[in-house]
């Protein structure tokens, strides 16, 4: 029995160790890129048709996953996800695992509504800002602000904050305001425009062998039309 058991286990490591070696593989060719689900916004489904159109060119299927937003970028940066499908610029110097891709996806303002109508940022004592969005945050950092800060996880959470006085200002972004929203939301308000930004498209580092070509089809769905079509269809 003994000589049989030693004859069998080298056999059986042989197939554990070939059978590690094909997963590995797959995983490594995998043709399937996967990031998170963003909030279902114009932009967004603008960006999620134009990269489903320049990874299908790659021959890569894009994949959209359910995943906390504010775990998001955390998750790309170790690798869980295949990248970010559109953030701001200069998040690398955070996420350094994270690789943009530098065709500017899409326009973007960065605004503030407050109760006062002659106010700067510096005057201000608690802000409300959306969580997960690190250009909101990024902005009153670098603007100087050393008031509070409180993160929520809705746009409608923050206006009430607003509007019950336990806040003296909320940040946004132009387009986590529906379409006909804006006017609705501000009214009570002063708007105070801070600041715009381009949207790109981040990669993880293991797929930095991508980036040229994805950029170079980019740019060809550009000359060829096909961009502009998606921004007029999902309203951009």
């Amino acid at each position: 029995m003994q000589h049989i058991f030693a004859l069998v286990l080298p056999r059986l490591l042989l197939v554990a160790i070939f059978c590690a070696l094909g997963n590995a593989s797959a995983a490594t060719n995998s043709t399937k890129m996967t990031f998170n689900k963003p909030a279902d916004t114009a932009q967004a489904r603008f960006v999620i048709d134009l990269m489903t159109h320049a990874y299908a060119r790659l021959g890569y299927e894009l994949a959209i996953i359910d995943f906390a937003h504010p775990l998001a970028l955390a998750a790309a940066d170790k690798g869980e996800l295949d990248g970010q499908l559109g953030r701001i610029a200069n998040i690398e110097a955070r996420y350094e695992n994270l690789v943009r891709v530098d065709f500017p996806l899409f326009k973007f303002e960065l605004f503030m509504l407050t109760r006062c109508h002659y106010c700067s940022l510096q005057e201000l004592s608690r802000v409300a800002i959306r969580n997960g969005y690190p250009v909101t945050e990024q902005y009153l950092h670098s603007n100087n602000f050393s008031g509070q800060i409180i993160k929520l996880e809705s746009v409608t959470a923050q206006l009430n904050l607003l509007a019950q006085h336990k806040v003296d200002a909320v940040v946004l972004l132009d387009f986590h305001l529906k379409p006909g929203a804006h006017y609705r939301a501000e009214q009570p308000f002063t708007r105070h425009h801070l600041q715009n930004y381009y949207s790109y498209h981040y990669v993880h580092k293991r797929h930095a062998d991508k980036i040229p070509k994805l950029l170079a089809v980019l740019q060809g769905l550009e000359a060829s039309g096909v961009v502009a079509q998606l921004r007029k269809k999902h309203g951009l």
